[in-house]
Parts: C-alpha cells; sequence; structure tokens
C-alpha cells in the first residue's frame, strides 16, 4: 500500500541508510576534530611569537639603558634579576617574564669564581605562562663591558 507517493523501506533500504548516516557523520568529526588541531596549533604559535617578542623587548631594553649610560654596567645583575606577572589583553593571557643576569665568561657560561671586574655579563629572559603555552620561550644575550657602558 502506498502512503503518499513514498515506498516502504525494507530492511537492506534502512541498513544502508544507517551506514550512511554513520559514514557521514564520521567524516564530518574526523574534520572539526583536525581543524580544533589546527586552530589549536596556530594558538600556540601566536604565543610563541608574543613570548620570543617580549623576550626580545626585555634584552632590548638593557641594550638601550647601557648605550645611554641610564644603566651603569655593573648595575645589570642588581636590576635584572626579577620575576614579573604581565597581563596582555589583546591575548587575553598573562605571561610570566623572570629574567636573569649572571657574570660569565666570553662563551656566556657560569663563572665557577667571581671575578672582580668582570667584562662579560648574561641575560636570560625566559617567558613562560599560560597553559596554551606548550613550553617556556628563553633567549639570552651576552653583554661586554665597553668605554660606552661604564
Amino acid at each position: 500500500m502506498l502512503l503518499y507517493g513514498v515506498l516502504p523501506m525494507n530492511m537492506m533500504d534502512m541498513l544502508l541508510a544507517l551506514i550512511a548516516v554513520v559514514f557521514f557523520t564520521t567524516i564530518a568529526l574526523i574534520y572539526n576534530q583536525a581543524m580544533w588541531h589546527q586552530a589549536d596549533n596556530l594558538y600556540d604559535a601566536a604565543l610563541v611569537v608574543q613570548s620570543s617578542q617580549i623576550c626580545h623587548m626585555v634584552l632590548d631594553e638593557v641594550d638601550a639603558k647601557l648605550f645611554s649610560k641610564q644603566l651603569a654596567f655593573a648595575n645589570v645583575i642588581t636590576n635584572y634579576n626579577t620575576t614579573v606577572n604581565r597581563s596582555y589583553p589583546h591575548l587575553g593571557e598573562t605571561f610570566t617574564i623572570t629574567t636573569v643576569a649572571v657574570d660569565c665568561d666570553s662563551l656566556g657560561n657560569n663563572l665557577t669564581t667571581p671575578v672582580t671586574n668582570n667584562i662579560y655579563k648574561r641575560v636570560q629572559v625566559t617567558v613562560s605562562g599560560p597553559a596554551a603555552l606548550r613550553r617556556p620561550v628563553s633567549l639570552r644575550r651576552i653583554y661586554t663591558k665597553t668605554n660606552l657602558n661604564i
């Protein structure tokens, strides 16, 4: 008997329809999972770039202060051993910026014994913070005492 021009489905037609629904749902889930994974990678990349920028900003601040003689070379260690939390509203994240300054040799290795009037200092900046940032980002520079930054 025909109801409104629709043929009744037999068991095989229902099984094929069910398999088609499962197949297309699986494809949609795999596609959405790949898109979420890609979005996560892009956000992590943006955080790494922002963290690198923060590291460069701190190291450039040290450069500028030494060059303009606002900071004496002997005071680098006392002024740049800090930990600061900074919020960046455009990302909606808060980063922890740790700056460590030490006396070092010409290759940046820590000195085993202190040297008076050492002419090398290493400043390392490490940025960590949001859970989306998978690993902390760290940059370092070695500063040499010259007649410009006495």
